[in-house]
Parts: structure tokens; sequence; C-alpha cells
């Protein structure tokens, strides 16, 4: 690929004197980027911008809205956000350029750039005035970390920040979707948030993994697939003990399926929305009436099949 960016320094290494390289930015041969940097290009991108940042600031990373774009596969825009380690800004490049002077210049390469991570991003991002309603900052938490190995790496970059964001980020996490990779636990967990019900993903109890737990209703929730879940004897032994577990210390253990999500979605908020006004007077004893009463009454998967 031809150079199109260099700086002052390389440019009278090639011969150039400081006449000629002003009598070319008079010329509109080259253009000033900023400070000491110069370019054949006269409208830069992101890139070209980047490519010249790192010319004088070779340590500078991205972060906020930039590293952001980066994540989600897009040119970042100008001015791009970046990190760099000395106090001396580049002069003249407000348009291009908002740097920030940190130590905190930890990085990994995504598409030709260095950036922070995906939390550090969006903390910075909140920093520079991002909102947490954004829906495609939302979008990049939950494809980033849609499964419970993406939530500890959630979990460890939070405790990586050095911020004073930390708290609200782990807010906006929390009211994330992330942490599961079934289309199926989605669209029930988006159905019960909407609701209003708290969720939490992949929660422990003595060891098991239960898909969702609402903790003010001390409920845990597994969604369960045929397709997934066969009944194998391994299986069906460690499922029948997980629920004994969670009994035994006091949760109330839910086991739904496909079927449940596809046609019983309404009739199980329903009985989570009882749960809730009961345990509002009584939070710590059982239902005193029936729930929503026998499956094959309500259930439209069972309905005329006893």
């Amino acid at each position: 690929m031809e150079q199109s960016v260099w700086t002052y320094k390389e440019l009278l290494a090639l011969g150039k004197t400081k006449g000629e390289i002003a009598w070319a930015v008079r010329k509109g041969k080259i253009y000033r980027l900023f400070h000491g940097v110069y370019t054949t290009v006269a409208e830069p991108n992101g890139r070209l911008v980047w490519e010249g940042l790192l010319k004088v600031r070779p340590n500078a990373v991205l972060e906020g809205k930039s590293a952001i774009e980066v994540y989600q596969g897009k040119p970042p825009t100008l001015p791009l956000h970046a990190r760099v380690p000395t106090a001396n800004l580049r002069r003249g490049a407000t348009t291009l350029l908002k740097l920030r002077r940190s130590l905190r210049l930890q990085w990994k390469q995504v598409w030709g750039f260095k950036v922070v991570t995906v939390a550090d991003a969006i903390a910075s991002y909140l920093g520079e005035g991002g909102s947490t309603r954004d829906f495609e900052v939302r979008k990049l938490v939950e494809k980033t970390y849609f499964s419970e190995r993406g939530l500890r790496r959630q979990e460890k970059e939070l405790k990586a920040l050095k911020t004073t964001r930390k708290t609200q980020l782990r807010k906006f996490f929390d009211t994330c979707i992330s942490g599961n990779d079934s289309k199926l636990e989605r669209r029930f967990i988006v159905a019960v948030r909407g609701a209003g019900f708290k969720t939490q993903q992949n929660y422990q109890v003595s060891g098991y993994k239960w898909d969702l737990v609402i903790r003010s209703l001390k409920v845990v929730i597994d969604v369960d697939s045929r397709m997934y879940h066969g009944a194998q004897h391994r299986n069906f032994i460690l499922d029948r003990w997980k629920t004994n577990e969670a009994q035994a210390e006091g949760w109330v253990a839910l086991r739904i399926t496909d079927d449940c999500v596809d046609y019983a979605t309404p009739q199980i908020i329903e009985w989570l929305q009882e749960l809730r006004e009961y345990r509002k007077t009584h939070p710590r004893r059982s239902l005193s009436s029936q729930g929503i009463g026998p499956a094959w009454r309500w259930h439209q998967a069972l309905i005329g099949t006893f």
C-alpha cells in the first residue's frame, strides 16, 4: 500500500526542505493532519487519522465511542477518542482527535486497531456522555458476553477497571441479557423482564447452574428444550437432585420447556406476579392458595391431551 501519512521529520529525511513542505501545504499538494503530521489525503477517515496518531503517539489506544465502533466492525468515525500516556496533546486536531491522558493503556488488537476491553470502552463511552439507552451498545454487550464463558470475561474486565463508573457500568450490564446462547432463553427472559422482574443469568445454587434467577422472589428457573435436553440416565439423575437441592435451600424451582415458552409464557408470568404480590405481605411463607392449577387445564400445548 502506498504511504499516505508522514511526520515532519520523515519528510525532511526524504530530502524535503522546510520551505518545500510549507509550499506543498499552501498549494494543496499535502495537508496537515495535526501538528507535525502530514497526508496526501484531502478528507481523512478514521483509519488514516489513527495511522497518523501512531506516528507520534505509538502507545495510543482507542477508547469510548471509537473502540465501540471497532468492536461493532464499523470504521471508526471522527473525531477518534484515544488515550495517550503524555499530557502534550496534539495541537490543531480537535475535529480529528479527542485525546485523554491515562496510564491505563492495556489493549487488544481488533481489525488493525489497538482498543481497550469492551467493558472499558463502554465505561469511557459513558464518561464521554454516552447513554445506556443506546440499543447498539446494549447489543454489543449481549453479543460479547453471550455465554457462561462470556459472563466470566465480563466479570474479569469489570474487576480490572479503575474507574468511578464501575457501579454505573455494572448496573447497565445487569439490564442486558448476557450469559446465555439460547434464543429460547432470551425470548423468555425478555418476556419476564418486560413484566417488571429483575433477572440474573447462569445463577448457581450449591454448584448447580440455573438458567436464570429472580432473587427478589427466590425463584430459580431452567428453560429446557427437548432437542437439547434428552433424558440421559446421568442427566436425569442430576436434574432431579439439582431441583431437590434448590428446594431444600428454600428456593422455588421452576422447570419449563420450549412448549411452555411458545404456548404458556403469559400464564407463567401471571403465576410469578401472583407470587410477587403474596410475598409482599408474606415474605417467608408458601402460597396459601392453589397457584394456576393443573397444567392440562391452561397449557395450550396440553389442552385436549387429557
